[in-house]
């Protein structure tokens, strides 16, 4: 016997079922592979129809069901090669099939299968089988198979529907859901050019009339719920479908809104409620336009009915099961529906009060949010989008208030109060036992509600922001923590919505009281983390206040300096220490001697993360920076200084207790020998960095600073580069290369060096660490082939080109920093082989034009330059995408590069005449159908400016176009002169986009023609 073990195929009808046998029975994985791939080779055969016709009698189930299987399969992959007779045989087969296993009472496995099957046909001869249900009908009514034909000889619809057996009618309505739902899978694209919404149409009326008599109540009582069941839900699957049919072909399938009041009546049957409330909340969701205005006020009646009551105080109450919320997301999906008229009609529409008090009421049902309560977030989305309705119709009648404004206002500070109670966290130990998932969800529905504070602040204005200044006064006067904390937190939301308003700070005198600051100073008060947290978010987003408010200032900032002792707090206190700071520096300045020794008390501890100790330092500097002149900044820049070379120190002391295995130019990531202490003298390294690099930030002059128009120009001091100052700045380089020198092989000392150095190319006034660009290229070229994150360090070099206005020394140093960019790119070889690299590598070059153009085409030597263009070139034709968009920019700038002066001009003539004919070539590939959809916008650039500039560009083209490397064959060479012309035509235009959009899309061949 053959089998599917030695890959031969059954040569008899009985090994042919052993193997579908085995094939539905337990066994290993790979011989159910075997089985199922040879089975499927039989499927696919010229003997498949054959087979499927001798296997559907069969006494086996699983055999009758694999039969209806190899029909589907044939009809999808073979059912150009029926003949119209064959076809006609085929349907009689298997309608013959359908009401054999009907009055077998055969299982719902093969029926449903079989069922499928009658839709495949259909999906194939759709032309030649308009009306299947009512053909359907007829047969099964009759009991015998009728020819198509003989279709105009059948009685009416109603006739058939009345006397079809309920097991009858539930083949038909899985007939009919699967039609649609297949129908529905159908790509727009195929849709059109079958037409099936067109072959749909001719059978609504069939289908409606028998879902009509069972969802209508005229049916006897005694039907079996289970087809009610199915009734519905092939209801649901053509209402699903109509929506489809109305967006790709605007058809209204009207007769199926005559079942929609009957519809909606059974949600009142509980056999029928799940299948109905899912079809309405869809529909009110996503196709609210089915359903007539009278619907609307039938469930608008429903929702105030006993009925709906019951199942409401039910999910109130906590019962969150499926049915349960199930109704809450259906009486969501009618406001969000209805949001609009519900709001309009508050005024002199009882049972719309009603119902927008029901949805309010949904966001204090019990439970904790999220973790208990299911129904919270989506009801909170709802009030989102009544409120922005709100502030969409606030002004719409002369400036005016319309007139239902004032009720919901009311009942959005219902709905407010309750979110206030829902975004209160649990006790710490509960909440820390939910999952991970809850907790983030949790505190992402906190963040929903405060934007729906924000968005009601713009219609209510500041009595909201009071209404929470009462509930922090309250909630502390009892020492309510997770009160106290939740109206912190909705106070927090306002920082940006009020910073313009004239009466913050007087609202804010009421919130910074010396009794709330006592409250979270005081060491015999147990504050709970969050609560702490909160205070601190609150601090950081109202920091400016301080600045005009200062009586409260030095208690906020013992607190904040009292929090970064708390791990848990540290890192929100350093970044309020950074903000007080940063925004009153000039309030601070007598106190710089007393955060200098803050910092010292901070320093020592050793557990604390660097990100903390940066912010910190960055504060400082901040205060520092606001001191008169650059003399004055120095002695204290140099105690922060100590601290960091301290940490220095430390770290260096460390790995010299470390022997680095032999030849080995560093360190190794955390040493073999002593694994604690190479893990320690890295943590100090990086930490002495990000603290250096919180120096830089904080030090750097204020984008909102005062200008002093009075000021007389004078030339760029050199306080830090030749005076007193060369010393600090000395030291800040020193420490840089005795970290970077000893743990350079390290991604994270990499980074943290490099953003030091891309602090002081931003400032454009002189400081501590705007360092001369010779001392910077010496360092960046630090960096070789093997430095890990060396991507970041060519961006930084990158910054430095256009971050700052050097001098004409600038010229020397971009020629060195150029001669390192083209060894790293030699040595990377092919752009493919790391494309990040590729990407900055060519961005460098960019970078260097228009302005530094010279020291480009300057490059020695010629061979090293001239890899370079080619590297671009590569990567322009190559397959990556972010060097292929970095050369795309390359080359675009390049060829509309200005008039330079000669000899550069000479120079650009001489490289464009050379390289274009290659440059056409990379780009014509691309636009032949090699590049990506998304990469063609940024591939027509330097197109046009090859079109525009270049008085050879038409011939470089054409050449390319007509190569034997173009890579489509789908175009003739007409449409390539023809693509030609128009890009030449254009000169640059606009239109060039789209003209090379509709070539690529003629070159991929996705059925697009081209036209003129």
């Amino acid at each position: 016997m053959a089998s599917a073990d030695n890959g031969q195929l059954p040569t008899s009808l009985e090994e042919v079922e052993a193997l579908i046998r085995q094939l539905y029975s337990p066994g290993r994985s790979d011989q159910v592979v075997k089985t199922q791939e040879t089975l499927q080779k039989l499927q696919r055969s010229p003997e498949g129809w054959h087979l499927a016709s001798s296997l559907m009698n069969n006494k086996d189930q699983q055999i009758r069901f694999f039969a209806a299987l190899t029909f589907i399969v044939k009809l999808n992959t073979d059912a150009k090669s029926l003949s119209e007779e064959d076809a006609e045989a085929l349907l009689q087969t298997l309608i013959s099939w359908l009401i054999q296993c009907l009055e077998t009472s055969e299982g719902a496995l093969v029926v449903r299968k079989l069922c499928s099957t009658l839709v495949a046909y259909f999906m194939q001869f759709s032309t030649s089988w308009e009306k299947c249900i009512k053909h359907l009908m007829y047969c099964l009514c009759t009991n015998e198979t009728h020819p198509y034909r003989s279709l105009v000889e059948a009685p009416e619809t109603a006739v058939l529907v009345q006397n079809l057996s309920d097991v009858q009618s539930v083949a038909l309505f899985w007939v009919a859901a699967t039609l649609v739902e297949e129908v529905g899978k159908t790509d727009s694209n195929s849709m059109k050019q079958h037409k099936f919404h067109r072959q749909v149409i001719p059978n609504v009326d069939d289908i409606v009339l028998l879902m009509s008599k069972y969802i209508t109540n005229m049916h006897t009582e005694s039907t079996d719920g289970k087809v009610k069941q199915e009734a519905m839900k092939c209801f649901q699957a053509w209402v699903s479908y109509s929506h489809r049919a109305f967006i790709d072909d605007e058809i209204v399938l009207e007769p199926l809104r005559n079942l929609i009041e009957p519809a909606l009546a059974c949600l009142l049957d509980d056999d029928l409620y799940e299948t109905t409330v899912e079809l309405f909340s869809d529909v009110l969701a996503n196709y609210s336009k089915f359903l007539h205005s009278a619907d609307f006020s039938f469930l608008k009646s429903l929702f105030n009915s006993p009925w709906a009551q019951e199942r409401y105080e039910r999910l109130i109450k906590g019962d969150f099961d499926f049915d349960s919320l199930q109704f809450g997301m259906f009486m969501i999906a009618f406001g969000d529906a209805t949001v609009t008229d519900l709001t309009k009609d508050l005024e002199k529409d009882p049972q719309s009060q009603q119902f927008l008090s029901a949805l309010s009421g949904l966001l204090g049902a019990e439970g904790y949010a999220i973790y208990e309560d299911k129904i919270y977030v989506p009801a909170l989305e709802f009030w989102n989008t009544l409120v922005e309705t709100m502030v969409d119709d606030i002004y719409s009648v002369e400036g005016e208030h319309p007139p239902w404004f004032r009720a919901a206002q009311t009942l959005v500070m219902q709905a407010i109060e309750r979110c206030w109670r829902k975004s209160q966290f649990p006790p710490a130990e509960e909440f820390s036992s939910w999952d991970s998932v809850d907790r983030i969800a949790f505190k992402d529905a906190r963040r929903d509600f405060s934007d729906l504070l924000q968005q009601f602040f713009l219609t209510i204005g500041m009595p909201l922001f009071q209404v929470f200044i009462d509930l922090i006064h309250k909630s502390a006067a009892s020492m309510n923590w997770a009160e106290l904390e939740a109206s912190i937190y909705c106070l927090g939301s306002f920082a940006d919505t009020v910073s313009e308003d004239s009466l913050r700070d007087e609202y804010l005198d009421k919130v910074f009281t010396p009794a709330l600051l006592d409250l979270f100073t005081d060491p015999q008060t147990e504050v709970p983390r969050v609560t702490m947290q909160s205070f601190l978010d609150l601090v950081i987003g109202y920091s400016e206040y301080f600045k005009e408010r200062t009586q409260a200032l030095p208690k906020v900032l013992t607190f904040v300096f009292q929090a970064t002792s708390s791990p848990a707090l540290a890192k929100k206190a350093s970044k309020a220490i950074t903000r007080l700071c940063s925004d009153c520096r000039n309030i601070l300045l007598p106190e710089l001697g007393a955060f200098l020794q803050q910092y010292s008390n901070i320093a020592s501890n050793y557990s604390l993360d660097g990100s903390v100790k940066e912010a910190v330092m960055e504060g400082i500097a901040s205060i520092i920076q606001a001191l008169e002149n650059e003399e004055q900044r120095a002695a204290p820049l140099e105690q922060l200084l100590d601290f960091v070379e301290s940490d220095v120190e430390q770290c260096l002391l460390l790995l010299s207790s470390i022997v680095p295995p032999e030849g080995d130019q560093y360190i190794s990531e955390t040493s073999d020998i002593d694994a604690g202490r190479g893990a320690m003298a890295l943590d100090l390294g990086i930490t002495a960095l990000k603290c250096l690099a919180g120096v830089a930030k904080g030090i750097q002059v204020p984008d909102d600073g005062p200008v002093d128009l009075e000021k007389k120009e004078s030339g760029p001091s050199t306080f830090w580069t030749a005076g007193d100052g060369s010393r600090v700045q000395q030291r800040i380089y020193s420490m840089m290369c005795r970290v970077y020198d000893t743990l350079g092989n390290r991604g994270e000392i990499v980074e943290e060096v490099c953003d030091i150095w891309r602090q002081g190319f931003r400032e454009m006034e002189p400081g501590p660490f705007v360092m001369p660009p010779n001392m910077a290229a010496q360092f960046l070229m630090k960096a070789n082939f093997q430095t890990p994150r060396l991507v970041r360090v060519i961006t930084t070099a990158c910054t430095l080109i256009s971050g700052h206005r050097w001098g004409a020394e600038l010229i020397e140093v971009l020629s060195a920093l150029l001669t390192w960019i083209a060894s790293l790119l030699h040595t990377l070889g092919e752009p493919g082989n790391d494309p990040e690299l590729s990407q900055t590598g060519i961005e460098f070059l960019l970078r260097l034009l228009p302005k530094y153009s010279q020291v480009l085409l300057s490059h020695q030597p010629p061979s090293s330059l001239e890899f370079m263009f080619m590297f671009t070139l590569k990567a322009l034709a190559g397959s990556e995408p972010l060097p292929k968009q970095a050369a795309a920019d390359f080359w675009a700038t390049f060829i509309g590069l200005p008039n330079q002066p000669e000899p550069l001009q000479g120079s650009i003539n001489n490289a464009i005449q050379h390289l274009g004919p290659m440059l056409a070539q990379a780009l014509v590939y691309n636009i032949g159908g090699h590049a990506a959809r998304s990469e063609l916008d940024k591939l027509s650039d330097p197109v046009k400016k090859l079109v525009v500039r270049q008085v050879n560009a038409k011939s470089w083209l054409e050449a390319a176009l007509l190569d034997a490397s173009f890579p489509s064959d789908k175009v003739s060479d007409k449409d390539k002169q023809l693509f030609l012309q128009k890009i030449m035509n254009l000169r640059g235009a606009r239109g060039t986009n789209q003209v090379v959009r509709e070539f690529w899309l003629a070159c991929r061949g996705t059925n697009f023609a081209y036209v003129s």
